[in-house]
């Protein structure tokens, strides 16, 4: 989800002024030590590659989430659709967090994060989350064990960094969950082919 080649827009926002409260460490990540990884041949269909591919992958259908911490008092998060359940014993979520972002420096081993599942009425929040800024969006938080999370979203987690991996351009980071909870009624936003859609009716959101 973005402009294709730019950096991938986050967000920065007041925590006294944008959270409402329910119920730190060194800078960088943990990552495992690994190698530069072993040219290989890659055949991808289409005239260009890193374009196709793109397109390829936008096959498949995700859900959006906003993806946030806390760094002080201010609150800092992206959208994103690379997140995924890992295990239900231990409760384990992953993510995964392009490594050009402030986010990536600001996970590391021991850092809470929050994962909001967007409903269907929240493309909006989607759209400002990823830089888009519409006009009249404001988001609301609630901060659960010190984490915010968008209030109103389908879905919402809060996992501490477990461990953190080299994924490329991008850092996966395995997160254990430490609260989970859900709207029954919610349908999620969901994105495919670079558009927005819904459960409800198959069609793509305008």
């Amino acid at each position: 989800m973005g402009v294709e080649g730019a950096k991938p827009p986050e967000f920065d926002l007041s925590l006294a002024e944008a959270a409402a409260w329910v119920g730190s460490g060194p800078e960088g990540i943990g990552e495992t030590a690994d190698g530069p990884a072993e040219r290989h041949e890659l055949e991808i269909v289409g005239e260009d590659p890193a374009t196709a591919l793109r397109n390829t992958l936008g096959k498949f259908a995700t859900g959006v989430t906003v993806i946030t911490t806390a760094a002080g008092d201010q609150i800092h998060g992206m959208t994103a659709n690379a997140f995924m359940s890992v295990s239900l014993q231990p409760p384990l979520v992953l993510i995964s967090v392009d490594r050009r972002t402030k986010m990536c420096h600001l996970l590391y081993e021991g850092q809470r994060f929050g994962v909001s599942v967007l409903a269907s009425d929240q493309r909006e929040l989607s759209d400002q989350f990823a830089g888009r800024e519409p006009e009249g969006v404001e988001p609301n938080f609630e901060v659960i064990h010190e984490t915010p999370v968008v209030e109103g979203s389908a879905a919402k987690f809060v996992s501490k960094v477990e461990k953190s991996y080299w994924g490329g351009d991008h850092s996966l980071f395995l997160g254990r969950v430490e609260y989970a909870c859900h709207d029954d009624d919610a349908q999620p936003l969901l994105f495919h082919g670079g558009q927005y859609g819904g459960l409800s009716s198959g069609a793509e959101l305008a």
